[in-house]
């Protein structure tokens, strides 16, 4: 069995008998490597791509805030932690280490225990970080090397579809194939989307729209299969407001929405969509409901987690990239998504919170 690949640690200080104390509680758990200046860390971290990079803040000719702001700056140590070790420990001097990129300080002198303990958070961390990052590369990777190819299988069905020379249950089966690719398609698009919301810094960009508009063009997307369950639509909602919001991606999540009150409902049931304030007066709600077999308990905890559905036939079925998608444009929005399951009578609840400053009167 191969050894486990051991974690990269690079150690920036100018004083040998630090490095030696250092060496001595981390050497024996990782592979680390030393630079006694700014100069030599930057070109050491080049070559060994350390996981994590401790520095000290207190070098005779080198400052350790630079040092740090000069590899922080490097896109290949995005993910690396970075620890500035410092008698300084003061609020002011933690500010202005977190501004220049660092992660975390540790004082000096340090407690050994806790110096492996907070060297092995952050190794984690890390470790978690790279497995995101793989995962929307992934993602990404399927999402955009499918499309082509589905259009195509897409693209020449459609021709058979409307060819004379087929029979009608070949058409069928023609059918069946454009369904499962339009399907394939979305869940291509969705993982696109969620990729995307999942960056940091992820910018959007508002503007006012009325809550009618978006709640219109929502039931105008509405998949037709879903048209045709003869739905009984109720809605409550004050046709006069108006959002200070991003209307693609607000519109994405209530059409998400929307289209899962509609799919679960069974045929010729109801979907309500209605608005209101908070009891507080705090946030804007708007809440849509349906009238299927709601949320099993169990799941309410982890609804909205990505990929986590599991195909038990009732707000649990697909593959839980909707909800997350929802999540995130929410949390864009300095609001959240609430699920829950209707105290009146059957069927769940999704209610979109908004800040209630980023709602008006039209």
């Amino acid at each position: 069995m191969p050894a486990k690949k051991r974690s990269r640690i690079l150690v920036v200080d100018d004083d040998p008998m630090n490095i030696l104390i250092l060496q001595e509680i981390l050497g024996t758990k990782y592979d680390m490597q030393t630079a006694s200046s700014g100069e030599e860390a930057i070109a050491v971290s080049n070559n060994f791509k350390p996981d994590l990079i401790m520095i000290d803040n207190m070098m005779q000719d080198t400052n350790g805030y630079d040092v740090c702001r000069h590899l922080r700056s490097n896109p290949k140590l995005k993910l690396t932690k970075i620890i500035l070790v410092s008698k300084k420990t003061l609020l002011k001097d933690r500010l202005i280490g977190y501004e220049a990129g660092a992660d975390d300080f540790i004082a000096k002198p340090f407690d050994p225990e806790e110096l492996l303990a907070k060297v092995g958070i952050f190794i984690r961390l890390k470790s978690v970080e790279e497995i995101d990052r793989v995962k929307d590369d992934l993602i990404n990777l399927f999402s955009h090397e499918t499309r082509t190819p589905l259009n195509a299988i897409m693209g020449f069905a459609k021709l058979l579809q409307d060819s004379p020379n087929v029979s009608p249950d070949e058409k069928e089966f023609v059918n069946i194939i454009i369904e499962s690719g339009t399907s394939l398609l979305a869940l291509s698009n969705k993982a696109i989307l969620l990729s995307s919301l999942r960056k940091e810094n992820k910018e959007i960009s508002a503007a006012k729209v009325q809550l009618h508009t978006l709640v219109e063009d929502a039931l105008r997307h509405i998949p037709e299969p879903l048209k045709n369950k003869r739905i009984k639509l109720d809605t409550h909602y004050d046709m006069q407001s108006v959002l200070n919001v991003d209307n693609q991606l607000v519109g994405t999540a209530l059409g998400y929405l929307v289209d899962n009150a509609y799919k679960f409902s069974p045929d010729e049931g109801k979907v309500l969509i209605s608005s209101e304030n908070s009891k507080d007066r705090s946030r804007f709600l708007i809440h849509i409901s349906d009238s299927g077999k709601g949320i099993p308990p169990g799941r309410l905890s982890s609804i909205f987690d990505e990929f986590g559905i599991e195909d038990v036939g009732h707000h649990g079925r697909g593959h839980g990239l909707s909800l997350a998608i929802v999540k995130y444009v929410m949390e864009l929005h300095s609001g959240e998504v609430i699920a829950g399951n209707n105290p009146k009578g059957e069927g769940a609840i999704f209610t979109l919170a908004f800040p209630l400053s980023s709602v008006s009167a039209n």
